[in-house]
């Protein structure tokens, strides 16, 4: 649904929306490109805070609740506080928090659009073919495309408020946070393996892992944008002819 095209054709005036895309899709590609290179100085730079937390009675509430508040986009940051939890709780603790409060922000976040933002959903539907036959893949093949858009590259957040515009079940959705939470488990193990050996070995190790993991990430991503389209090529026949007949 993005002209790529269009945005950078320089011949196109450069009206208000076009000028604050890219300098969101700017801040998009350089806040990420310092999270791959420096997520280990930026894990470093907060883990004596994170560890003041740690030592907390009820310590480990805090970063469910930070959880909780990065669901709803545009907010970032969850990869980094994974790896904190990590480096600080250790595996077994750290995935059960970083579980907990993915899960139970995912979930609100679901809600959130569905019950705020479904008449816009509901506009885009009427408005566009290409929505309406993404709305009727995510109804038809549930599971299976939330399972693969959760593993691809696309924030979790982003396709949970998606998901739910469109129509999918919380019981579809719920089923398929909770298959990809090892997904969680592999950033939270990153987060273990710097810490168990910072200066050698286990700097190393971990990022050879967040290496592996971001080009398996990778593929997975193509692989989805390629079946989602194609499923979306697939029903909009459908589409255009459930219109003509109710027209």
């Amino acid at each position: 649904f993005f002209d790529w095209k269009g945005l950078f054709s320089w011949n196109r005036p450069w009206t208000r929306r076009r000028i604050v895309t890219c300098v969101c899709l700017g801040a998009v590609i350089v806040l990420i490109s310092l999270f791959v290179f420096f997520h280990q100085q930026i894990v470093r730079a907060l883990q004596p805070a994170v560890e003041r937390i740690h030592d907390l009675k009820f310590g480990w509430l805090i970063p469910i609740a930070m959880f909780f508040v990065m669901s709803f986009p545009p907010l970032f940051g969850h990869e980094i506080l994974a790896i904190l939890c990590g480096v600080v709780w250790g595996a077994e603790v750290g995935f059960a928090i970083t579980a907990a409060g993915t899960f139970i922000g995912e979930v609100a976040n679901f809600y959130t659009f569905k019950y705020f933002c479904q008449a816009r959903g509901d506009k885009l539907q009427r408005d566009s073919i290409t929505y309406a036959a993404l709305c009727k893949v995510v109804r038809e093949r549930g599971l299976k495309v939330a399972l693969i858009a959760r593993y691809s590259a696309v924030p979790g957040h982003l396709t949970t408020a998606i998901f739910s515009v469109c129509g999918m079940g919380i019981f579809t959705f719920m089923l398929a946070a909770v298959l990809s939470l090892p997904k969680q488990f592999v950033t939270v193990y990153i987060g273990v393996m710097l810490e168990s050996d910072p200066n050698s070995s286990g700097a190393s190790t971990s990022r050879i892992i967040g290496d592996v993991i971001g080009a398996i990430t990778l593929l997975v991503t193509v692989v989805a944008m390629w079946y989602i389209n194609k499923e979306v090529g697939k029903v909009k026949p459908q589409v255009i002819q459930e219109r003509q007949k109710s027209r």
